[in-house]
């Protein structure tokens, strides 16, 4: 009897670009069953680089992103999260594109960028598998 190792996928992606901007949403850290260790979300813009990190999140919150950016009938979607302190991300469907409202409470950040006429990439196959 032969038995082969199979690499688990233990992340996901949603890539959101324009002609200037590309936000990058990633869960980070697959346990297999509902949870991921890490989500981020990585701004490029021609302003620079900006990187949030919001902590563990279950994969109910990249269920409802995933809906999001595949149904044109949401008008928004958001995510919550209480680590280290209360943090907050809102994408909304505005002139075309989306609106994304990052929110740390903590600190106070309060940032918003917009694409216009995106291309969206999902890769959320682990869901699936």
């Amino acid at each position: 009897m032969e038995y082969t190792l199979a690499a688990v996928k233990d992340n996901a992606h949603i890539r959101i670009t324009d002609a200037t901007t590309e936000m990058r949403l990633a869960w980070l850290g697959f346990d297999g069953d509902d949870c991921f260790g890490d989500f981020r979300i990585d701004v490029t813009s021609e302003a620079g680089s900006q990187k949030f990190c919001f902590g563990p999140c279950a994969v109910h919150g990249l269920r409802k992103m995933s809906r999001f950016f595949r149904d044109g009938s949401q008008a928004s979607v958001g995510l919550g999260f209480q680590q280290p302190d209360i943090r907050c991300c809102d994408f909304v469907r505005a002139d075309e594109g989306y609106r994304l409202l990052v929110r740390f409470e903590g600190s106070g950040l309060s940032e918003q960028f917009f694409v216009r006429k995106p291309s969206v990439e999902i890769d959320d196959g682990l869901l699936t598998a």
